[in-house]
């Protein structure tokens, strides 16, 4: 997540008070003034979650706060209070995708992310977030909705090394980790593919890893779980000697900064792919892309990429070099500003309205612009479009491609894979998955 500036605590003023400094002291006191909401109410604004009941991030923060101020076997109970006497608030913070776009231009630094998934670790303890509506994506199980879809389907990677076998076999065998993701990895097997051997010509030594980051866990409020999800993959890298990992989804790379950036580099794949395949090119070598023809697109980015904006930037680049005809439009909302596709916070599975309202916002708005075809950067955006447009008229939806799709040439066969998703769950293994997760 983004580094959020923390106010001074009671402890860090007492201490500026005790070296005795009129400067020190007006200064901290500017700075927590600077840090405290002033309930301009320009998140309420940008947001329908905020706006239909009136809030704003300041009162989300000075709820919070009080919360956890009590000792921390009352804190539950608390909350149930306030669901209590606030239902608005308890509705607005399970209705939050965790995009960020409230708080995106504030003036006090106040980060929406963050504390909304704070809020669901004090719901999920006060008993207050239904077991059943995440038990599909936890993802640190053995078996969750991404796993038993390879197993059913014979979606796996043996001609790859895996970070499991590279952390058996020690340090000096790879040193980077090929991270897709949750989605691309488990629906998208033969674009994973032609990445993973693209990395091979372009001389990489590489592992492979078929993890989720642990996003779904941290919107269920199982902040704990995240972390030792994420705790092993980083031990895992370590046993490994592996120093750089590479991402697919601004989220996972997000999630892995927070936890690894300082030993590990973080490298957004769309970075390496400009990179990598400039040098091929100066060497006189082919890059090893083979584009989809269009005549016009637009990019949609990842609310994930807000802050720093490294993968929207790259697969710009990426496009305009190797889709030089292609007219490159912009959406409205773009780069900083953008909106979130909805799939964020797990948010379908408690109020699926806004999940809907959200992901057409954007169709409708990249349709607006003439393009042709939506570029993605997660793939999980890439995946609610693409389901949004499946049941929708041909004039109401829009071409939908992830980054790589068009890169490659290789396009993910959605409706196959909804039909798949389904179709999972009456087959000969529906009893099993049943069993498996609602026994």
């Amino acid at each position: 997540m983004q580094t959020r500036p923390e106010k001074l605590s009671k402890e860090d003023l007492e201490q500026i008070a005790g070296l005795d400094s009129a400067k020190l002291d007006m200064l901290a006191a500017w700075a927590n003034k600077k840090l405290t909401c002033s309930h301009c109410k320009r998140c309420t604004l940008r947001c329908e979650v905020l706006k239909e009941p009136a809030l704003d991030m300041g009162l989300v923060e000075e709820g919070y706060r009080a919360v956890v101020a009590l000792p921390f076997g009352d804190q539950p109970d608390a909350v149930l209070r306030v669901v209590q006497e606030r239902p608005e608030l308890y509705h607005a913070l399970r209705r939050c995708c965790f995009c960020g776009y409230c708080t995106a231009t504030c003036q006090h630094h106040l980060l929406a992310p963050e504390r909304m998934r704070d809020w669901r670790v004090l719901f999920m303890r006060a008993g207050l977030m239904p077991p059943d509506d995440s038990k599909l994506v936890m993802v640190d199980n053995e078996w969750n909705i991404f796993s038993a879809y390879r197993a059913i389907y014979g979606v796996g990677y043996p001609e790859f090394t895996s970070l499991a076998q590279a952390a058996e076999l020690g340090p000096d065998t790879v040193d980077t980790l090929f991270f897709p993701g949750c989605s691309l990895v488990s629906y998208a097997p033969e674009l994973t593919r032609t990445v993973g051997r693209w990395l091979t010509d372009a001389g990489m030594a590489w592992a492979l890893s078929d993890d989720c980051c642990g996003s779904p866990l941290m919107s269920a409020g199982l902040f704990d779980r995240a972390a030792a999800l994420r705790q092993r993959i980083l031990d895992q890298i370590r046993a490994a000697g592996i120093t750089r990992v590479v991402t697919v989804c601004p989220g996972c790379g997000e999630e892995f900064a927070e936890l690894m950036g300082d030993e590990v580099d973080i490298v957004p794949l769309p970075e390496l792919l400009l990179k990598k395949s400039r040098a091929l090119e100066r060497a006189g070598k082919p890059a090893g892309f083979s584009p989809l023809p269009e005549a016009r697109v637009t990019f949609f980015d990842s609310c994930h990429d807000r802050a720093d904006g490294r993968h929207g930037a790259a697969i710009r680049a990426l496009v305009a070099r190797n889709l030089p005809d292609a007219e490159r439009l912009e959406l409205d909302h773009h780069r900083k500003g953008t909106l979130c596709c909805g799939a964020g916070g797990a948010v379908a599975s408690y109020d699926d309205d806004v999940t809907q309202r959200r992901v057409w916002r954007v169709i409708d708005e990249a349709r607006k612009t003439g393009a042709e075809t939506l570029v993605t950067a997660c793939p999980t955006c890439t995946y609610t479009v693409a389901q949004a447009c499946l049941g929708a008229p041909p004039e109401r939806g829009i071409g939908n491609r992830h980054y790589l799709e068009l890169l490659f040439g290789q396009t993910i066969d959605w409706p196959q894979v909804f039909a798949q998703l389904g179709g999972m769950w009456e087959g000969e293994y529906g009893p099993w998955l049943t069993q498996t997760f609602f026994a």
